[in-house]
């Protein structure tokens, strides 16, 4: 099979997230199963033109802004060249309208809507772009086939009119022999550190966690906090921290490699996922894999990868103080935490790569047999 995908970052884009993580663990099961895959997604400084990378060829495009021209400009040329089966879509804020330039078998993948969030993260102009763009859904792709990896996608998607049965839930997976707990892990000797790993952007709350931390910390004065990425945000967070003085309390890691994110969540005590906006969440499951409960914004697709009261606590969206109530708790009863860290082992192992790679591999023959 020859599968055409269309994605706006590669996973060595600067700016590659959990979606890049996703395409990676869904499609490279499947080129190694000998089908080819070819992305096209936006370039970067540095960046090879072509580039495959563990059986997926990469092709690089113009750059983040010029990226739809590029396609819509050399659709044909991809046709003929990689004579595509079937056409995969990743839907990231502003459409590509493959319905309407191609008539071969399609599956849109969503991770999540940004509905009217998106006017908290970006401009007001740059938010009507990505808000009309979204709209878009209701006409050109109302009647295309669509894997989403949340049950709160799929809600969001059926607010466009999108119908029931056109909308697949295939949830994310994870590298289970690689996201392990330590062995040395023990509830009682565990650092005492709240960890976030993410972009640093508005929409991921990354403030509610310092302010969350903050709170604690009156409490617990040995706490600390650990803040894994980089992002737009980082220099407001920068200033916020040197503000009130927590230089020794609040560590900014920056960019940190696949070792090193295993090393911080297998001694954490805490993941903090304060986004006010996810499709699901991959990095909750990293950490459940490595015996860490989450607390997280009771935000859509966070409300899915948190089972609240068995693999971590949901406080109330955007409530700062619930949020440090929430982390007191654990803290101060460690039976609790000790029965969080268990269920989450058992939790994490429901999502595996090959198994999302399988199911979505299926669902694209399916599309196919249909066309």
């Amino acid at each position: 099979m020859n599968i055409l995908i269309f994605n706006w970052r590669d996973i060595k884009h600067p700016r590659a997230g959990g979606a890049e993580v996703h395409l990676h663990g869904i499609f490279e099961p499947i080129a190694k199963a000998g089908n080819k895959i070819f992305v096209v997604s936006s370039g970067f400084a540095g960046g090879a033109a072509k580039e495959n990378i563990n059986g997926i060829q990469i092709i690089r495009v113009g750059n983040e802004m010029s990226y739809p021209f590029e396609v819509w400009k050399n659709f044909k040329k991809y046709e003929e060249e990689f004579s595509p089966d079937i056409i995969y879509e990743d839907f990231n804020k502003l459409p590509l309208f493959t319905p309407i330039i191609t008539k071969r078998p399609k599956l849109i993948q969503m991770h999540h809507l940004w509905l009217t969030s998106i006017f908290r993260e970006a401009s007001f102009i740059a938010a009507c772009i990505v808000w009309l763009g979204e709209q878009t859904l209701r006409f050109f792709y109302r009647n295309e086939q669509f894997v989403v990896v949340s049950d709160s996608s799929k809600k969001e998607l059926k607010r466009y009119g999108i119908k029931d049965e056109k909308i697949e839930i295939i949830h994310n997976g994870i590298d289970d022999n690689f996201y392990v707990p330590s062995p040395e892990r023990d509830v009682e000797k565990c650092e005492k550190y709240l960890l976030f790993v993410g972009r640093l952007q508005k929409y991921k709350g990354i403030l509610d966690v310092c302010e969350t931390f903050e709170k604690v910390l009156k409490k617990f004065p040995d706490l600390k906090l650990k803040i894994a990425g980089n992002g737009t945000f980082r220099a407001k967070l920068q200033k916020w921290i040197k503000k009130r003085n927590f230089n020794e309390k609040i560590s900014l890691l920056g960019f940190i490699s696949q070792d090193e994110k295993l090393r911080l969540l297998q001694r954490a005590f805490l993941l903090v996922q304060p986004s006010y906006k996810e499709g699901w969440g991959l990095t909750v499951i990293e950490a459940n894999a490595c015996g860490v409960p989450v607390v997280a914004n009771n935000a859509p697709g966070l409300c899915d990868s948190v089972v609240d009261g068995k693999t971590g606590l949901l406080y109330k969206f955007g409530d700062t103080c619930d949020a440090a109530k929430k982390i007191i708790e654990l803290i101060e009863n460690p039976q609790k935490y000790g029965e969080l860290s268990s269920n989450c082992l058992t939790w994490s192992q429901k999502f595996k790569w090959q198994k999302a790679s399988d199911e979505t591999f299926n669902l694209l023959k399916k599309i196919i047999a249909k066309n």
